[in-house]
């Protein structure tokens, strides 16, 4: 039985089944909880929704897993449906695709959904830093509420497998963004070799935090200006493996001063783009390599930190550019896109 609305000048009521559920002021949006409110919607249809009352709707996994909440934004056109996923877990990537990629191929098969993809950010969460939510729209202006939900859910969830079907059977990209199958051995040289695309740097004194902190927007920069590329903290310049030795409150922060570091990045850049990997390395006492991996920028723009300086990767080497350096990599750079 759908929900019904007693209307008044100031406010509006709302009732199911003959039961009072809730009262709210005109040209509000009314927060709500659970999946039983979900599905007092039933039945109710969206020329019956006052239009000055719009709905969000959270804690929606128990039975929908793959959404963390669904928000109704009302209007005289209609109602904007946004689906919220549930979070993704980005520095778990582990698909030979990017997610960009994924994305992209998610918007051209979903039918109906207003573009783009809109994806959203916890920032203030340590858990769940390079984690992100992705909000599908879909508008309708007449007919069954619940069952534009039920459809446009099917159509999302064929779209997801669809995708992922199409990428898998592509040809890989020069730098996808999936963690690799690394083994690292504590004191012995690893499978890897410093070259354009990555960088061994050693962390040496008791605050492996600040050092990474100093140095990781260079790098992220000097990358993300050239070819891509990981560095690898914790591999000493012979390719030799010298853990890091962190807890998890280390390790969190250097998850947090790393997405510092890259939001003041000019222009701004996805922050769901950069890889941060802590590989486990065996028989050590929280011992770890970790990897800041980086994607090549596909803009012709070279991109700075906050105080106006930029890196590139030169001959395997981080390479500052300031100065008649800078305006001659900035033309050659042009030249060789145009």
């Amino acid at each position: 039985m759908a929900i019904d609305f007693k209307c008044s000048a100031k406010s509006v009521e709302l009732f199911h089944e003959g039961t009072y559920l809730m009262e709210s002021l005109r040209n509000r949006k009314l927060q709500v909880s659970g999946n039983g409110f979900l599905f007092k919607l039933n039945g109710t249809k969206v020329e019956d929704i006052p239009n000055d009352i719009s709905f969000y709707i959270g804690d929606l996994q128990e039975v929908y897993p793959s959404l963390s909440a669904i928000s109704l934004d009302n209007s005289e056109r209609g109602i904007t449906i946004t689906m919220m996923t549930s979070y993704i877990n980005l520095g778990a990537w582990i698909k030979p695709f990017s997610f960009d990629e994924y994305i992209s191929k998610i918007e051209s098969l979903i039918e109906g959904i207003i573009l783009p993809i809109k994806r959203y950010y916890k920032h203030d969460s340590a858990e769940l830093i390079n984690h992100a939510v992705l909000g599908l729209e879909f508008s309708i202006k007449r007919g069954d509420l619940m069952g534009a939900i039920s459809n446009h859910l099917k159509n999302v969830s064929h779209a997801y497998r669809e995708a992922e079907q199409l990428l898998y059977n592509q040809k890989l990209p020069s730098h996808a963004c999936l963690i690799r199958d690394l083994n690292f051995v504590e004191g012995e040289k690893c499978c890897l070799e410093e070259d354009l695309t990555v960088e061994f740097k050693e962390v040496k004194g008791e605050n492996p935090v600040k050092s990474i902190q100093s140095l990781v927007d260079e790098y992220v920069l000097a990358f993300f200006n050239s070819q891509g590329g990981s560095v690898f903290w914790g591999i000493n310049d012979d390719g030799i493996v010298a853990s890091l030795k962190l807890t998890s409150k280390m390790k969190d922060d250097i998850r947090k001063a790393i997405n510092t570091k890259i939001n003041v990045i000019e222009p701004p850049i996805d922050p769901t783009q950069i890889g941060v990997f802590f590989h486990e390395v065996p028989n050590t006492d929280n011992g770890y390599v970790l990897e800041v991996s980086v994607p090549r920028s596909r803009s012709e723009r070279l991109y700075f930190n906050s105080s106006g300086e930029t890196w590139v990767r030169l001959n395997g080497c981080k390479k500052k550019l300031q100065g008649s350096a800078l305006q001659d990599y900035i033309i050659k750079r042009l030249q060789k896109n145009s």
